[in-house]
């Protein structure tokens, strides 16, 4: 039983929860527009999503072990609990099988599907190493994270629906998903400096990173002001407040905080609108937390 739950916390739950959140808000405004109703198609889409985001996890846990045993992460394969082939064979079986079924979902979600198991191999692994790379890293989470899960829910997009469905969405969600990377760079500035590692903030530094971000919140926005979003666009405002707090306060915990509130918020929003998501959450935080406990003897996850 441990073994499956190392497994299962292996896969970085918690860092799925943006991915569930956008997907699904992004859902709801599209069922907005074409009166649709979540049903079993919706998902199995999200469980497709999320078997890659978490074969995703895993793959950079391998490339990335030296790094967080710097930064003093909770790493299963630094504690030995699963070992780097095991987690690129979980990468291989996840990948394959949501491709294997990918064909029942029709051809944007193959396309999708393609591409992002495509960035988790070159997000993560030599010689390309996106992550590595200040800008690189950066378009592979705002591409990955934030536009092609947004896009997945219009799966009957066509030449002539394109324009109805709108691209608002996807738009904003890669503004904010890229704004809140560059935020979450900046505590693991030392351990990448130190292993070599050139993301954004050990490029531009902390100050550049943190305005970089500033203005794409800004410009998410306005995205979403102009789209009539106004809960996503009250949820720009209330970031952009927190990240000019960061610049004001040196402190990676009011980082952490600029990063991980206005998510938190929107997995409520989320929540709200799918109840069933929201006591899916509160029990996924309940058992992470007794899970940590219990394995790590840590309290985690933080809110900063």
């Amino acid at each position: 039983m441990i073994r499956a739950l190392d497994f299962f916390f292996a896969a970085r739950p918690m860092l799925l929860m943006p991915v569930w959140t956008v997907y699904l808000v992004s859902l709801h405004y599209h069922h907005e527009v074409t009166g649709g109703m979540f049903d079993l198609y919706d998902l199995l889409l999200m469980i497709c999503l999320s078997l890659l985001c978490a074969g995703a996890f895993y793959i950079n846990q391998v490339f990335d072990e030296e790094s967080d045993r710097i930064n003093g992460k909770v790493g299963f394969l630094q504690r030995g609990l699963i070992s780097d082939r095991t987690m690129m064979t979980a990468f291989i079986i996840a990948s394959v099988v949501v491709l294997a079924v990918s064909p029942i979902l029709g051809p944007l979600p193959i396309m999708i599907f393609l591409q992002i198991v495509i960035l988790s191999v070159i997000y993560s692994a030599p010689p390309v190493r996106l992550k590595d790379r200040p800008i690189g890293g950066l378009f592979a989470n705002a591409y990955a994270h934030g536009f092609l899960v947004s896009l997945a829910v219009m799966s009957e997009i066509t030449v002539h629906s394109a324009d109805l469905l709108g691209w608002d969405n996807p738009v904003y969600f890669a503004l904010t998903v890229g704004a809140t990377y560059l935020l979450t760079t900046i505590p693991d500035m030392e351990g990448d400096r130190a292993t070599g590692k050139r993301t954004f903030s050990v490029w531009l530094g902390r100050s550049t990173c943190l305005i970089s971000s500033f203005c794409l919140m800004l410009l998410a926005a306005f995205v979403a002001f102009r789209s009539g979003f106004a809960p996503l666009f009250y949820l720009c405002v209330m970031a952009t407040c927190l990240i000019t707090a960061s610049m004001l306060v040196r402190s990676d915990k009011a980082v952490l905080l600029a990063a991980k509130l206005p998510f938190l918020i929107l997995t409520l929003l989320a929540g709200y609108w799918y109840p069933v998501y929201f006591l899916f959450v509160v029990a996924l935080l309940i058992g992470t937390r007794l899970y940590y406990l219990r394995r790590f003897g840590i309290v985690y996850p933080r809110l900063a």
